[in-house]
């Protein structure tokens, strides 16, 4: 059995990239006056099991420092069984609503649902939450490093959330779509989620 072990890492203090992204959008792009947030997170992902990924284990990867500062991050440790590489997907294939798995150590404070918290908290009353995962086209290397983001979007009646996050997010032209470049990068985009 593939066990998808991720290390997701966000900076404790205010993330520049994503507040920059985020009003650049919400100014720019088509769509952007539907985007109320946005946050994100790194992540480094290997699968192991049948042999792959020998040697790299999430712990290795803490104690490194090149993927995680104590003194700059929180991080979330999480395995997904019975997941597929993502190399092996179409091209945009949606990402698995399990993702990331079972949280297996983390030192984020505070309660509730660990992706939630590592991402701006859980979906206000009026909000629709779209993750997407976004990763280097092409890599051999047996750990896949890349960005998560997350929209916190208010759509309008008859909006599809998953179409509105794809326009702000995939780069067709210089005034659609900001955060992945598809002639470099692969991506998955979660199923939107609202408040339960």
């Amino acid at each position: 059995m593939i066990i998808q072990q991720t290390l997701l890492t966000v900076h404790k203090g205010v993330d520049l990239h994503a507040a920059s992204a985020r009003r650049v959008m919400a100014r720019r792009l088509p769509g952007g006056d539907r985007l109320r947030d946005l946050h994100r997170a790194e992540f480094h992902t290997f699968w192991r099991g049948n042999g792959e990924a020998a040697g790299l284990s999430v712990p290795d990867l803490l104690a490194q420092g090149r993927y995680y500062n104590p003194n700059k991050h929180f991080y979330l440790h999480a395995e997904l069984p019975e997941a597929a590489p993502w190399a092996d997907a179409p091209a945009e294939p949606v990402l698995d609503p399990r993702w990331p798995g079972r949280v297996a150590a983390s030192d984020l404070p505070g309660g509730g649902e660990p992706l939630d918290r590592l991402l701006g908290g859980p979906p206000a009353a009026d909000e629709t939450v779209v993750d997407v995962a976004a990763f280097p086209l092409g890599e051999a290397a047996p750990l896949l490093s890349g960005v998560v983001w997350r929209l916190r979007l208010a759509l309008r009646p008859g909006d599809d959330a998953a179409a509105v996050a794809h326009d702000l997010v995939v780069a067709r032209s210089r005034r659609h779509g900001l955060l992945v470049n598809p002639w470099m990068q692969g991506w998955r985009l979660a199923p939107a989620r609202t408040r339960e």
